[in-house]
C-alpha cells in the first residue's frame, strides 16, 4: 500500500500538467470551395485534369499552413464508385488542387473530411 501512494500522487502530477496543455486555445481555419472544372481530354491517354480552388481564412490561427483532408466520390462510368480521403496542406489564401481522372471518371462529390487544428493568434498563453 505504501509503494501505491508515490505512483498515484506522481500520476496526479502528470495528468494536471497534461490537463494544463490540452487547455491551450486552438483554433481551426475555414476552407470554402469557390471554383471546380474539368480540362478538356488529352488524346491519345483519354485522360482529363479536374481542379478545384478554395480559399483559406487562416486569420485566427498562428501558423502560416496546416493540414486537411477531403472525401472524394469518384463515379466510375463502367465499375461501382469509389470513396477515399486525401490529405493535403493549405496556405492562407487561395489554394488549387489538381486530380488526373481517366475518361469513364468524373468526381462526384467533394467535401472537407477534417481540418487539423492550429494554433490561436491571440492566445495569451
Amino acid at each position: 500500500m505504501r509503494a501505491l501512494v508515490p505512483v498515484v500522487t506522481a500520476l496526479t502530477l502528470v495528468l494536471t500538467d497534461a490537463t494544463a496543455n490540452w487547455a491551450q486555445a486552438v483554433c481551426k481555419p475555414t476552407i470554402a470551395f469557390t471554383e471546380a472544372h474539368y480540362a478538356p481530354m488529352k488524346l491519345p491517354s483519354l485522360d482529363r485534369t479536374w481542379t478545384v480552388a478554395f480559399t483559406v481564412d487562416a486569420s485566427h490561427c498562428a501558423s502560416s499552413s496546416g493540414g486537411f483532408s477531403i472525401l472524394f466520390t469518384v463515379w466510375k462510368e463502367n465499375a461501382p464508385d469509389v470513396e477515399y480521403v486525401e490529405t493535403f496542406q493549405w496556405i492562407p489564401d487561395l489554394n488549387v488542387i489538381s486530380k488526373r481522372l481517366w475518361a469513364d471518371e468524373a468526381i462526384g462529390a467533394y467535401t472537407v473530411n477534417d481540418i487539423a487544428p492550429c494554433p490561436c493568434a491571440n492566445s495569451k498563453n
